[in-house]
């Protein structure tokens, strides 16, 4: 079983807290069959630490972690390549002088999401492409200019 944010299991929510109900029964279960079942729970360190530490049970369950390292700005710039070209993008030349220091900028961000930050910027990218090419319908609608790319990095960020 995978679990993806497993920490908004143990938010504290106000009210009945549905999280708490699911974490004792996960518990229960993984003890019920720890001997067939393997159970991964992934999320940001942080919160993963603050979810292992909401059930005295739970340190004792997840004995192993692994923390992955996040992307490098040059990876991430080629992810974002890599996104915009499956969606028929074309990009244009010295996107990377652009993107590079948005990603350094903005990567130092508790709240960084690592790729899933460019899958946003390329949405908003897409965004600010299509109100350009309103202005002139001429345009080629699969390519990307770096005035679109400015601009949504300042409305992202």
């Amino acid at each position: 079983m995978f679990i993806d944010e497993a920490y908004a299991l143990s938010t504290g929510g106000v009210g009945h807290d549905f999280g708490r109900e699911a974490i004792d029964t996960l518990i229960k279960f993984m003890e019920d069959n720890r001997d067939r079942i393997i159970v991964i729970v992934a999320g940001y360190p942080k919160e993963m630490r603050r979810f292992i530490s909401s059930n005295p049970g739970m340190a004792s369950r997840f004995t192993k972690t692994i923390e992955f390292p996040r992307y490098s700005a040059q990876e991430l710039c080629e992810i974002f390549r890599a996104m915009a070209t499956a969606q028929h993008f074309k990009l244009p030349l010295g996107i990377e002088a652009k993107l590079l220091p948005w990603i350094d900028a903005n990567a130092k961000r508790d709240e960084w999401g690592n790729a899933r930050e460019m899958r946003t910027l390329l949405e908003k990218v897409r965004e600010v492409q299509a109100l350009r090419i309103m202005k002139e319908p001429t345009d080629d609608l699969t390519r990307i200019e770096l005035v679109d790319l400015v601009q949504a990095m300042a409305e992202v960020a």
